[in-house]
């Protein structure tokens, strides 16, 4: 019996899909990795606001913003332990470097993200187009290709692996000046 057929019809196709067509299973890693990280930043968000109440801190315009961009900061280093996203992880993807062709660096991997708050549908159309390159890693100079599939909670092996490097204050830089631009921007959105 087929490891996949107990998961029903639908998931066989997804599967026989997704193994056929590289550029939808990359979008559909995209797609995933929308989802995972919306629910670990937006989802915790929602709940504090419902439960804190207002009176017991004070909540105000500029509060709101940091903790916009405190969102979107962790949404663009999701490729920030070994190259590998959440998704990227699970489907088997890994960003390398285009000339060294070893994982990106922390700080490429943020700035190939950059792109995305502005750029999304852009970045999928890409993604179909060629799923190893979107305009982000066009700018980063980085690719993505397979790589082995891991599982989520190899996240928090990295994470307790982690020790500061250099690459973490430009990676704070870059974001604070990043978003102190988008924020001049587009100050009526947020």
């Amino acid at each position: 019996m087929e490891e996949t057929q107990h998961k029903g019809i639908l998931y066989n196709e997804v599967i026989k899909l997704t193994r056929t067509h590289p550029r939808i299973h990359r979008v559909l890693s995209m797609l995933l990795d929308h989802i995972i990280l919306t629910m670990i930043t937006v989802l915790p968000s929602i709940i504090l606001m419902i439960f804190i109440p207002k009176s017991s801190i004070i909540i105000n315009d500029h509060t709101y913003n940091i903790i916009f961009f405190l969102i979107l900061f962790i949404y663009l280093n999701k490729d920030f332990y070994k190259a590998k996203s959440p998704a990227k992880r699970l489907l088997g993807y890994q960003v390398i470097h285009l000339k060294s062709k070893k994982p990106a660096t922390e700080v490429q991997c943020f700035i190939r993200n950059l792109t995305i708050c502005i750029a999304w549908p852009i970045e999928v159309v890409m993604g179909l187009i060629n799923p190893e390159r979107r305009i982000g890693d066009y700018i980063a100079n980085t690719k993505v290709v397979i790589a082995e599939k891991e599982t989520i909670t190899t996240i928090w092996t990295d994470l307790k692996h982690t020790k500061l490097k250099l690459n973490f204050a430009w990676i704070i830089i870059i974001g604070m000046i990043y978003f102190y631009l988008l924020y001049l921007l587009m100050p009526t959105m947020i």
